[in-house]
């Protein structure tokens, strides 16, 4: 699926699509683009919740860092709840939706993409940790 960038570009693509094209869009936000959200979601944040629970000492505020996936997950709803409406009003304009979407799906990317970089070191120093304590 594109990744819109500007409000223009939702407007190029719900009128390439054609009818019946906009309503698969919003078929496909609907399905597949909730299931693989809760996926990323499932994995970040249990992955990111084990790595700072064993790398962080308790009462560390840097481990409320697992709050990254859900803003990810919660801009990326937002980002398709905007996009399927915008396409379902189409050819009607709709003002905040979409100039909001892809700034949604801005933040949908900075919370994903630093879900990752906390991960890593932070998996990185709690395996670490681990390995040094069965020794």
């Amino acid at each position: 699926m594109q990744e819109v960038n500007s409000k223009d570009d939702l407007y190029r693509m719900a009128d390439a699509y054609g009818e019946m094209g906009r309503a698969a869009y919003v078929r496909v936000r609907f399905t597949f683009d909730l299931v693989w959200p809760l996926v990323y979601l499932f994995f970040l944040g249990t992955s990111l919740s084990w790595s700072l629970a064993r790398a962080l000492p308790e009462g560390n505020r840097w481990r409320m860092s697992n709050l990254f996936a859900v803003f990810g997950w919660l801009f990326d709803m937002l980002e398709n709840i905007a996009a399927s409406i915008v396409m379902l009003n189409y050819p009607n304009h709709t003002p905040v939706l979409d100039a909001l979407s892809p700034v949604f799906t801005f933040l949908k990317w900075v919370f994903i993409g630093g879900s990752f970089v906390i991960l890593v070191p932070v998996f990185l120093v709690a395996a670490w940790k681990m390995i040094r304590s069965h020794k």
